[in-house]
C-alpha cells in the first residue's frame, strides 16, 4: 500500500494544532537545541549564512544567534498546525499589536494599493492571515510539489478572505489586478527567484534577487512596505512591525540599485530580530558565474 505523503503531513499538522502554543514553544526549544548540538544540514547551512552575513561578529556571538535561530525555526514549523487549523477567532487573540501602523495607513490612503513585503522573519503565516483586517490582499506563493498539500494550504490561507496565487504569469497578473483595485499585493521578497533574478548585495554578499517588486511598483505607483510578525516567547502571541521602503530607491532605473534597495530593506528588518530569521534557507545557493558554491 502506497502512503499518501500529503495526508500524513496534514494529519501531523492536525495533531500539532491540538497542542497548546506554550507547549509547542517548549517542544521547539528542546528540538532546536538537539538540532544545534548534533551534525545536520540545517545547522550547517545556518552557520554558513551567519558567517557570511556577520563576519564582524566573534565566533561566540555567531554561535549564540545560530543556537537561537535553530530553536526559532523549529518553533515556526511546529506552529503551522495552529496557523492552518485554529479558528480565526482563536488566532486573533495572539495579535499583540502593531508598530508602524501609521505607515501602512498613509500608504493605503494614496489609493494605488500597497505592495506588502513579508520576509521570512518570525511567523509570516500569521502576518498573512491577518492582513485582511486592514485591506483585501492577493499573495504570491510557491506551490509545493504535492498537489493535495497545495489544495490544503490554499484553503487554509483563504479563511480570512485573502487570495493566494502561484508564482506563474497568471498569478503575477492577479497581483497587478489587486493593486489596480486599490488593495494589497503580498510577496515573500527573500526567496531565490531562479532565472528571472539579478545579483545584488544582501549583507554584502551577492544574492539572486527578484525584480518583480520593482516592476509592480513602477507600473502601479503603489507604495511599498515591509513587515514581519515577531514571535513572543511561550505562546504569548505576535507583534507586527511595519517599515516603509523608499519608493525612489526600489524603482531606480538601474536594476541592480533597485534590487540592492530591496535587499537593504529586508536586511534592516533582519537586524532587528536576527535570531528569528530563517537562516536555514540556502539564500546564496546560486552564485555569479565563476564563484565557488557556499554550501
Amino acid at each position: 500500500m502506497r502512503l499518501n505523503k500529503s495526508k500524513i503531513i496534514i494529519a501531523g499538522l492536525r495533531i500539532l494544532s491540538w497542542i497548546p502554543l506554550p507547549v509547542i514553544h517548549g517542544l521547539g526549544h528542546i528540538i532546536g537545541l538537539f538540532v544545534y548540538w548534533t551534525p545536520n544540514s540545517l545547522k550547517k547551512v545556518a552557520a554558513i549564512n551567519l558567517q557570511l552575513c556577520f563576519p564582524q561578529m566573534t565566533v561566540a556571538e555567531q554561535q549564540k544567534i545560530l543556537r537561537q535561530s535553530l530553536i526559532e525555526s523549529i518553533k515556526t514549523a511546529l506552529e503551522m498546525g495552529a496557523m492552518w487549523f485554529w479558528p480565526i477567532e482563536r488566532l486573533n487573540k495572539l495579535d499583540k499589536g502593531i508598530t508602524g501602523l501609521e505607515i501602512w495607513q498613509q500608504a493605503y490612503k494614496k489609493g494605488n494599493g500597497v505592495i506588502a513585503l513579508t520576509p521570512h522573519i518570525g511567523q509570516w503565516e500569521f502576518l498573512s492571515l491577518f492582513s485582511q483586517k486592514y485591506a483585501p490582499m492577493v499573495s504570491l506563493y510557491r506551490p509545493p510539489k504535492l498537489t493535495d498539500l497545495d489544495d490544503f494550504l490554499v484553503n487554509a490561507r483563504k479563511r480570512t478572505g485573502n487570495r493566494t496565487v502561484p508564482t506563474t504569469p497568471s498569478g503575477v497578473r492577479a497581483l497587478y489586478g489587486s493593486l489596480k483595485r486599490g488593495h494589497m499585493a503580498g510577496i515573500l521578497p527573500d526567496q531565490d527567484p531562479g532565472k528571472t533574478g539579478i545579483f545584488a548585495p544582501f549583507f554584502g554578499i551577492q544574492a539572486n534577487t527578484m525584480n518583480l517588486i520593482t516592476k509592480l511598483a513602477e507600473r502601479t505607483q503603489a507604495p511599498v512596505i515591509i513587515a514581519y510578525a515577531e514571535r513572543l516567547s511561550w505562546g504569548r502571541g505576535y507583534i507586527t512591525h511595519i517599515h516603509l521602503v523608499d519608493y525612489k530607491s526600489i524603482t531606480d532605473s538601474d536594476p541592480i540599485l533597485a534590487a540592492s534597495a530591496l535587499n537593504k530593506a529586508i536586511e534592516t528588518c533582519v537586524r532587528e530580530k536576527p535570531e528569528q530569521y530563517q537562516w536555514i534557507y540556502k539564500r546564496f545557493k546560486k552564485r555569479p558565474q565563476g564563484e565557488v558554491p557556499f554550501y
